[in-house]
């Protein structure tokens, strides 16, 4: 499904931000220049989407025709997105992967340090960042090297393997 956003893109402090309009959320994005903001900018809307997608919430309705706040442009941004876009992995290999029981797995699922759906039968655990940020899962990080936190957020991922 194709999914679109409006976004004030502005200058600020020598980098171009990237802005949401309407009722997305909090936060945005920057690029170097506007080209890169809008590719930030689609970034940011996949993750959303994708976040939606995980929760099966609704994303908000889009409304268009915002009128710039910051002094910048409005432009709208689109994305293609689907579940199946979604890499992911069964809860049972996550747990491999992280050298955790599978009880610890569903731990961290339920604490909503690891994103989740269900998919049939199967649990799916998304290799794309989590929202929150644990001691913990720092602590795992230096060790199995498979928990890197995302530089944009405080989430973490379980497939960013640099060994």
């Amino acid at each position: 499904m194709v999914y679109a956003w409006e976004f004030e893109f502005f200058d600020s402090d020598g980098m171009v931000d990237a802005v949401p309009c309407g009722s997305l959320g909090g936060g945005g994005t920057f690029g170097s220049d506007l080209n890169d903001a809008i590719e930030s900018a689609a970034d940011f809307l996949a993750c959303m989407v994708d976040d939606h997608l995980m929760g099966g919430i609704e994303l908000p309705a889009p409304d268009f025709g915002h009128e710039p706040r910051h002094g910048g442009k409005i432009i709208a941004v689109a994305v293609s997105r689907e579940l199946a876009d979604i890499p992911a992995v069964t809860a049972a290999d996550a747990a491999r992967m992280l050298g955790v029981s599978s009880a610890r797995v569903s731990q961290l699922i339920n604490a909503g340090l690891l994103d989740s759906w269900k998919d049939g039968t199967k649990r799916m655990v998304s290799k794309a960042p989590s929202r929150h940020d644990s001691p913990t899962l720092q602590r795992q990080d230096a060790r199995k090297k498979c928990l890197l936190p995302c530089k944009e957020t405080s989430r973490h991922t379980i497939w960013h393997i640099d060994h």
